[in-house]
């Protein structure tokens, strides 16, 4: 029998803190990824290693990518580390639920429940919502330290005229606007998917899902690049003024 619950569930509690399945993914997305990236900085000048050039290569067109948008090599540098972070957890949680295993293949027990005890974190709306909220939030960083707080107030409370004063405030709700629309779009998108996949995967489990697999590497991979690019392109809307 299939469960599908648009909340997270419960799973387990630590220190009192109780622990959701998303949560729980999400640590070992990052515990994951903290591993491997020690190990590329650890082998780094490693010539030898074909998947250090690979990764070499991808980071080379992600700076190009990002300098094209911001036509700033300083504001690549900054905005890069953030751009990459976003652009890597958000695959790296998107494509975990399609490995072999994983989409409900392990139950805990809870209260006489099974509950799934993986699930993608982008399926869990207050994941996306955190993400949302990382990103408005590191907009305003980055066009506050280029722009410079008076003219960062300005764009927000700018008293000249009214008309000034109007575009402000639609502004400042653009800002805001931005969490929901940021948070909605890529859980709508993975939520949806691993629905598809479970009920495809319960219906026919052999070879039948394989081409929705395939649509979901597709859809989870550009759902990251969108949320990496809408943020790198706020960024640069934010500062267009700077001169």
């Amino acid at each position: 029998m299939i469960n599908i619950n648009m909340k997270p569930e419960y799973i387990f509690s630590v220190a009192k803190v109780d622990i959701t399945n998303t949560l729980f993914t999400s640590f070992l997305v990052t515990i994951f990824l903290t591993v491997f990236s020690v190990l590329f900085f650890i082998s780094y000048k490693n010539k030898k290693y074909k998947i250090n050039i690979f990764f070499k290569v991808i980071i080379l067109e992600l700076v190009k990518l990002i300098d094209k948008v911001t036509s700033d090599k300083k504001l690549t540098d900054m905005v890069l580390p953030l751009i990459a972070t976003f652009f890597i957890f958000i695959i790296s949680a998107n494509l975990l639920a399609l490995f072999p295993g994983f989409l409900g293949s392990f139950f805990i027990q809870v209260d006489h429940k099974s509950i799934p005890l993986l699930r993608s974190p982008n399926s869990d709306l207050t994941t996306t919502l955190a993400l949302a909220i990382f990103s408005v939030v590191f907009i305003q960083i980055f066009s506050l330290k280029i722009l410079g707080v008076k003219k960062f107030i300005l764009r927000f409370v700018n008293l000249t005229n009214p008309i000034k004063f109007i575009l402000g405030v639609f502004e400042l709700i653009s800002e805001l606007v931005r969490i929901l629309s940021f948070s909605f779009r890529l859980y709508g998108n993975i939520f949806a998917g691993e629905v598809l996949l479970l009920i495809i995967t319960y219906l026919s489990p052999y070879l039948f899902p394989l081409p929705f697999m395939v649509l979901e590497i597709f859809v989870g991979t550009i759902q990251a690049f969108i949320f990496a690019m809408l943020t790198l392109a706020f960024i640069s809307a934010g500062i267009a003024n700077k001169k």
